[in-house]
C-alpha cells in the first residue's frame, strides 16, 4: 500500500462459489494486515462495514460489474465504527449503491482512500481524517452528494452530479475540493458551514442552484473555479 508494507494475501471473492469466499464481508472479517481482497462481478446485498483492519485494499473487477447494495442498516458500506477505527483502507474499482439514504460512511478512520469508485447516494465521513476521494463519480444524493463533518482530506478529480446540495463541510473540518466537476445541484455547489475551513481550486460548477458558500465563521481559499454562464 501507499506506505511500502509488505504485501499480504491476495483474496477473491466470487458469488458463484469460485473464490475463497461468496461473501465481502466474510473475507473483510477473516483479512490480516496487507492483504487486498477482489470481488469479482456480481450485485451484493449485504451490509459491509470494515472496522477494527490495517492496512487492507479492496478492488472490484470493476466499476461498472461490481456493486454494493447493502441489506439491513442504513449505509451499504462503512469504513470505521465506533468506537473501533480502520488505517489505511483502500477502496476502488466498485459501485456502492445507497441504503436508508446513505451509500457510504466513514467513521473514525484515517487513511483512507476511495479511487475508481461510484457512489449512488450520500458519502459521509465524520471524525476521520487524511481522507482522500479521487476520480470518482458521486452523486444522486436527495440530500448532500459529498459531506463532512469534524473530519480532514480532499476530494480530487471527481463528477459529483445530481444532488440537492453538491459538498457540505461542517464542524471542525479542513477538506481540499480540487478540480472536480459538480453539476446539476438543486441548491448550492459547495457550502462552508461555520467552524469548518479549507481551500476550493480549480474545480468546474455546471448548472447548479448556487454556487460557492462560505458562511460566517468559516475559511476558504478560493482560486481560479470556473462556473459557465447559463
Amino acid at each position: 500500500m501507499a506506505d511500502g508494507a509488505s504485501a499480504g494475501r491476495v483474496v477473491v471473492v466470487a458469488q458463484d462459489g469460485s473464490g475463497a469466499f461468496s461473501e465481502i464481508q466474510e473475507a473483510i472479517d477473516s483479512a490480516k494486515p496487507g492483504d487486498t481482497i477482489v470481488i469479482k462481478a456480481g450485485h451484493y446485498r449485504e451490509d459491509v462495514v470494515v472496522h477494527s483492519k490495517d492496512r487492507l485494499r479492496l478492488v472490484g473487477e470493476s466499476r461498472d460489474t461490481v456493486t454494493i447494495l447493502g441489506l439491513k442498516r442504513v449505509g451499504a458500506f462503512r469504513i470505521g465504527k465506533w468506537p473501533y477505527g480502520a488505517h489505511d483502507i483502500e477502496i476502488r474499482d466498485l459501485t456502492i449503491s445507497e441504503n436508508g439514504g446513505l451509500a457510504v460512511g466513514i467513521f473514525n478512520g484515517s487513511k483512507i482512500l476511495l479511487t475508481n469508485i461510484r457512489v449512488q447516494g450520500q458519502l459521509y465521513v465524520q471524525q476521520a481524517k487524511d481522507v482522500r476521494i479521487e476520480k470518482s463519480l458521486l452523486g444522486g444524493s436527495e440530500t448532500i452528494g459529498v459531506s463532512f463533518s469534524d473530519a480532514q482530506g480532499e476530494v480530487v478529480g471527481n463528477e459529483i452530479r445530481d444532488n440537492d446540495y453538491g459538498i457540505k463541510i461542517a464542524g471542525n473540518s479542513d477538506v481540499r475540493i480540487e478540480n472536480n466537476v459538480i453539476a446539476n445541484s438543486l441548491y448550492e455547489a459547495v457550502v462552508f458551514q461555520s467552524g469548518s475551513k479549507g481551500a476550493v481550486v480549480g474545480n468546474r460548477l455546471v448548472k447548479n442552484g448556487g454556487g460557492i458558500v462560505v458562511h460566517a465563521g468559516a475559511q476558504a481559499n478560493l482560486k481560479d473555479n470556473i462556473i459557465p454562464s447559463r
